[in-house]
């Protein structure tokens, strides 16, 4: 809702309060009889007038056509219409209190929105590391790495020395983020470090291929894979002997 409807909306009902309030002040005023019969000023009550003729021996005549009828009110309606009179003033009055509670409980409401503080994320979205710190981390685990794929099958060997990526991740002090998987946060280590991109790109397919395959894998993946990550490591021992010259 943009703030021009908001303002709007609270007018309204700061109108309807109002005129709500109005409307119980004036009936309180005039009294619950006068509300409903309309016209805001007391009843008034004619006596009849009786014509009247006397006979010749003084008794008196009252003629038909001349006599009028007096009506009193009855003492039952009018107690009726004071009663629903008083019953309408209590709904009303109710109902300005409502808009009234409303409106202060939407203000509060607002006010705590525009206060309230922002969680602060667990994680930051731009968590890097020193590539050089990286870059030491994967040449010191280097030997360990070559050797992890030489032993054993081919599928378990690329697994493994794969894994030593991001022993060395986390050892250069960069931190997983919880939606992260194990292969994604290995890439983006080595994003940060520089590797050789194609030689990443075919060793993890190999680790892709080797840790969610069915079908057996030879020697020459093992062979490739091997290719793979000494391309990595000497691309990074170039590329930090440079920085150091």
């Amino acid at each position: 809702m943009t703030a021009r409807h908001t303002t709007s909306a609270v007018a309204a009902v700061l109108a309807a309060a109002l005129l709500v309030v109005v409307l119980v002040t004036w009936a309180a005023s005039i009294g619950p009889s006068d509300v409903l019969r309309g016209d805001g000023n007391p009843a008034t009550t004619e006596t009849p007038t009786l014509a009247t003729t006397y006979t010749p021996s003084g008794s008196p005549i009252v003629s038909d056509g001349d006599r009028l009828e007096q009506t009193t009110p009855s003492g039952d309606s009018s107690s009726i219409v004071r009663t629903i009179a008083f019953f309408i003033e209590i709904a009303t009055l109710v109902l300005a209190l409502f808009l009234l509670w409303r409106v202060l409980r939407w203000a509060r409401e607002t006010y705590d929105a525009r206060n309230r503080r922002l969680p602060v994320p667990d994680d930051v979205d731009f968590e890097v590391i020193s590539a050089p710190e990286g870059i030491e981390q994967i040449l010191v685990d280097a030997d360990l790495q070559l050797r992890l794929l030489d032993e054993g099958t081919p599928r378990n060997a690329i697994v493994a020395s794969w894994h030593r990526f991001e022993v060395q991740a986390r050892a250069a002090g960069l931190g997983r983020r919880h939606w992260e998987t194990s292969a994604e946060f290995t890439l983006r280590f080595l994003d940060q470090v520089a590797a050789d991109q194609h030689a990443v790109s075919v060793f993890a397919e190999l680790y892709r291929e080797a840790r969610f395959s069915d079908h057996e894998l030879g020697e020459p993946a093992r062979t490739t894979a091997h290719d793979a990550l000494s391309a990595i490591h000497a691309g990074l021992a170039s590329g930090s002997l440079g920085r150091s010259q």
